[in-house]
């Protein structure tokens, strides 16, 4: 049982880096999880995650892959720390793998360790970084869209030279 203890120490991205942070920063990193959706911060705490994270990096240890890296990757993701859609280039990046195997990586985290809590990974990304995953263009809430023009109203006074043209042939 020791064992498994200090695997999911060692796998945790809950505890990844925790002997290296200050006493400050630890207090911040507890702040952050606080805050999340309870969901999320079981992704960051749970053994089930500590277990998936073991076995990417057994599948990928040819590679060099370093398990410590994906910990890190996973935490910042559910954090909202990095953007999801540049997972695929921060694993590549940090891990020092081709583009096919970063994307390979991402895919499983997303597919298996994020599939139950993708909505709300979701709703903190679109909070924090104005877009969702999978879209280039930033979301905007519906209070913050512009108000929409009906054809026939009066377009109020802009102070400047616009023309409609949306209904001209």
């Amino acid at each position: 049982m020791a064992q498994d203890n200090q695997k999911y120490f060692q796998f945790s991205p809950f505890f990844i880096d925790s002997t290296l942070m200050s006493d400050l920063d630890w207090d911040k990193l507890q702040d952050k999880i606080d805050k999340l959706p309870i969901v999320l911060g079981n992704i960051l705490t749970s053994y089930k995650t500590s277990e998936f994270i073991e076995m990417l990096a057994q599948k990928y240890v040819q590679l060099g892959v370093q398990w410590s890296d994906i910990a890190r990757i996973v935490r910042d993701v559910v954090l909202a720390d990095i953007y999801i859609g540049d997972m695929p280039a921060q694993i590549s990046s940090k891990l020092g793998v081709d583009q096919n195997t970063a994307l390979e990586i991402a895919r499983a985290i997303v597919s298996q360790l994020f599939a139950p809590v993708i909505e709300d990974i979701k709703k903190l990304q679109l909070q924090k970084f104005g877009k969702l995953p999978g879209s280039s263009a930033p979301q905007q809430s519906p209070q913050a869209r512009p108000p929409q023009h009906i054809p026939g109203e009066e377009l109020p006074e802009t102070g400047g030279n616009i023309i409609d043209l949306r209904n001209q042939k």
